[in-house]
């Protein structure tokens, strides 16, 4: 065999190996969340950037869905981590014991607020409630645009307002409870009984709202700013109203559930949650970044008139306010 015809074999021979060697595949894990749509492929560019050995697969629901699969599979969850729940809810999966503890790489720069004490959850971005208005439906009806949370008892808004449900949503509970801590328990029930004979409907979601009123399917939604986004780019007569009386409010977290199947990787996913690329997109989404240098002008605007939120305390009351809400309204 001459030296070119044996060259060449090896040549082949080393080709073949190449072709048929099998290529290493990308561990994965899995990742429950409440995000919007749109913003999934954001947390994923980004994670996978930084970490591209590892893949997340995400299966998204409503926070109260979401919160259910993890009492569900108590102790042997089928999620590595969960990502954008409210962090009231965490809190409520915490208190039951379904949350490991683990303070992320980098929790110094982050706000003290969102970080549970117990260190079962850590807050991503903060969003406050507000009164969203398609302008063109309320001047055909001639009607002003509502200002303060007060102006939705109006008689002339009856049948005209859309809100999420506080059960299935955690907006629509962020909104309970904003209305109990701003008026007190027995005004605020007074002010929901008044609100709810204006209310066409309840949501399953907190965002399904804003859509509603971008579409022109309902005069007033109670939603947050933070779900404007895909609307911002159109044409769309939507205007959105913050109260100056003061702004119910909630925030996107992300923890560990017990029994995350790769706990090691689910860890390496929340130093990312802890990081200053989640701050960016945390400010692109709601201004308010859990790192507070990330936050825009306007976020931290909007936070100067949040009211005050008890995180543990609003994971321990809910089932009674949501139960004592469902004998009025459902």
């Amino acid at each position: 065999m001459n030296l070119m015809l044996k060259g060449f074999l090896h040549y082949l021979a080393a080709l073949l190996i190449v072709i048929t060697f099998p290529a290493i595949a990308k561990e994965q894990i899995t990742i429950y969340t409440a995000v919007q749509p749109e913003q999934i492929s954001r947390y994923k560019v980004a994670f996978e950037k930084e970490y591209p050995d590892i893949e997340l697969v995400f299966i998204r629901d409503s926070a109260g869905p979401i919160a259910a699969r993890i009492k569900a599979e108590r102790g042997h969850s089928k999620a590595d981590a969960v990502l954008g729940l409210s962090v009231i809810a965490l809190d409520a999966l915490a208190q039951e014991g379904l949350l490991e503890s683990y303070l992320p790489t980098g929790w110094e720069e982050l706000n003290p607020k969102l970080i549970a004490p117990s260190h079962t959850w850590i807050g991503m971005n903060a969003w406050g409630g507000a009164i969203c208005v398609n302008t063109d439906l309320l001047s055909k009806r001639g009607l002003p645009v509502p200002r303060t949370w007060d102006d939705l008892l109006d008689p002339r808004y009856k049948g005209l307002i859309a809100m999420p449900h506080p059960a299935s949503s955690s907006t629509g509970y962020m909104f309970l409870l904003g209305w109990l801590q701003s008026f007190g328990d027995a005004k605020a029930w007074r002010y929901m009984q008044a609100l709810h004979r204006n209310i066409l409907m309840y949501t399953f979601s907190g965002s399904r709202p804003i859509a509603m009123v971008a579409q022109g399917e309902i005069a007033i939604g109670l939603s947050s700013a933070a779900f404007t986004d895909p609307y911002r780019t159109y044409k769309i007569p939507m205007i959105v109203i913050e109260p100056d009386s003061g702004i119910p409010w909630d925030a996107e977290g992300s923890a560990i559930p017990k029994g995350s199947p790769h706990p090691a990787l689910a860890k390496k996913f929340l130093d990312f949650c802890a990081s200053g690329a989640v701050a960016k997109i945390a400010a692109s989404f709601s201004g308010i970044a859990a790192i507070d240098s990330y936050s825009t002008p306007a976020g931290q605007r909007t936070a100067s008139r949040f009211l005050p939120l008890n995180f543990e305390r609003a994971a321990k009351d809910k089932r009674k306010i949501i139960t004592d809400w469902q004998q009025l309204f459902d």
